[in-house]
């Protein structure tokens, strides 16, 4: 049940509010109902297998939680996907992933568009829209709804004026660059929309492998190396369970007369073992790649979250817009241009340090003035929080100050400081770390002013407690 919600529901919406919706909502009320569910409940072992799994990320597809998810929605939904995919992670994995089934791709802009529809409905071509906005042309209804009609041994899909032969291989994707997309109700009854924007943790990921290959390329390649073996074992040794069943399922009388049945299954298991023991030896490679990627994590997190204070600007100004592939770039100039080192803290300081300042140049290339210093604070607040040396009742403070209504019962105790004032210089001795300190200083010393600013010495340094001009 809960599975069938997944599918049916949630490709939409972000992945902190479906986790909300499976783990907190329907799974607690599946288990309030005593529904028997499995512990743990994980959708990935009902829906899709660790060989599929390996298959999408060896075509492209990182292998995040979140990521894993949209694969499960993309190939098993009983609707043709519609991505939101502003960063393109989709069309990149799509077109990989269907490369070699002849996919055709086009925009609803293509003169020729319907012809080459056509043509994939009827010989069962993988086909994908790619660059798709608020409008979808009501000529490719009848496909999204699957309205598949028969006559005899004959099926048939309406196309235009057209009766085009359906055959059933036939695949559908849309992808839309839009980050958040205004679709009516009907275009949501028609397809399964898929949310593909990228998470912090994905993007880190995908930049860490960025970082590695250019460091490390014969450590990536490793790895890649490693991920199409996994693949490949864990499929073969699929292939030989199958087989071993599918032998035993078809024996017919004594199964210890049959000497050929039993030497496929001396065959089967020692194949099984070897290919075993090769993704047990696997699973340890690649926990020691994951150890030496770890060392340029810092990077790549770095990079992660500037992309996101990026994005974030879209907020100020619909206008400001960058694309992951353009960050992309800058992000190996940056890694080209940051001086070398043999040490890793300090080549790993210098990447930092250089790919801070050329996307700070990079959005500022684009900003209006105003914006700028906005944007300096933006990327200093995110990268604080993303090193935890920010809390964030103190910057509530900064920007906010004292918005209760209830007023101090503490009289101030002069009358040149504002009430505001007054009152945000109490809460400041709420929330500061070394609030006990300012909580004295403000009962046993005599508040001084200088051209409007109250200023104070605590344990040899200089403290601006408040600003007193308006």
């Amino acid at each position: 049940m809960a599975a069938s919600a997944f599918l049916c529901y949630v490709g939409a919406f972000s992945f902190e509010f479906r986790e909300e919706l499976l783990r907190e909502v329907w799974e607690t009320d599946l288990r309030r109902r005593d529904v028997p569910m499995s512990q743990p409940f994980r959708l990935e072992s009902l829906l899709t297998n660790d060989v599929e799994i390996s298959q999408w990320t060896s075509e492209g597809l990182p292998p995040d939680e979140l990521s894993v998810q949209n694969g499960i929605l993309t190939t098993q939904g009983s609707r043709f996907p519609l991505c939101i995919d502003p960063q393109q992670q989709a069309l990149n994995w799509i077109t990989k992933r269907e490369e070699k089934n002849n996919l055709k791709v086009c925009t609803f802009n293509d003169n020729d568009f319907l012809k080459q529809l056509e043509l994939a409905i009827k010989y069962g071509f993988p086909f994908l829209f790619k660059d798709v906005d608020e409008y979808i042309d009501p000529v490719i209804d009848n496909v999204l709804e699957r309205n598949i009609k028969g006559s005899g041994q004959r099926a048939f899909i309406v196309l235009g004026d057209k009766e085009v032969d359906y055959d059933p291989n036939f695949r559908l994707y849309l992808d839309t660059k839009l980050a958040n997309p205004k679709y009516s109700p009907g275009v949501f009854g028609k397809s399964m929309v898929i949310n593909y924007t990228v998470t912090l943790m994905g993007l880190e990921n995908q930049l860490l492998n960025v970082i590695v290959k250019f460091e490390r390329p014969e450590l990536e390649e490793q790895r890649e190396k490693l991920i199409q073996e996994t693949f490949q074992n864990k499929q073969k040794l699929k292939d030989l369970e199958d087989t071993l069943l599918r032998e035993l399922a078809n024996s017919t009388g004594n199964m210890l007369d049959n000497t050929e049945l039993i030497s496929t299954l001396e065959d089967t298991k020692t194949k099984a073992a070897e290919v075993t023991e090769k993704l047990k030896l696997s699973v340890k490679t690649g926990i020691d790649i994951e150890r030496a990627r770890d060392g340029y994590r810092k990077a790549a997190n770095r990079g992660a979250v500037l992309f996101f204070v990026l994005s974030d600007m879209a907020v100020i100004n619909p206008m400001y817009q960058y694309s992951l592939m353009a960050f992309l770039e800058v992000f190996n100039i940056s890694l080209k241009r940051s001086l070398p080192d043999s040490l890793l803290n300090k080549r790993l300081r210098n990447i930092i340090d250089t790919l801070t300042q050329n996307i700070y140049a990079y959005a500022c290339t684009g900003l209006f003035e105003i914006h700028k210093l906005l944007f300096s604070f933006q990327m200093t607040i995110k990268i604080l929080q993303a090193k935890n040396d920010l809390r964030l009742e103190d910057l509530d403070f900064f920007v906010k100050g004292n918005i209760s209504l209830e007023k101090s019962p503490r009289k101030k105790p002069h009358a040149w400081i504002p009430d505001q004032g007054w009152e945000d210089l109490i809460k400041f001795t709420e929330v500061c770390p070394d609030g006990e300190i300012f909580r004295a200083w403000l009962r046993d010393r005599v508040i001084s002013l200088r051209n409007g600013v109250i200023w104070t010495t605590l344990n040899r340094k200089i403290y601006l407690v408040v600003s007193m001009t308006s």
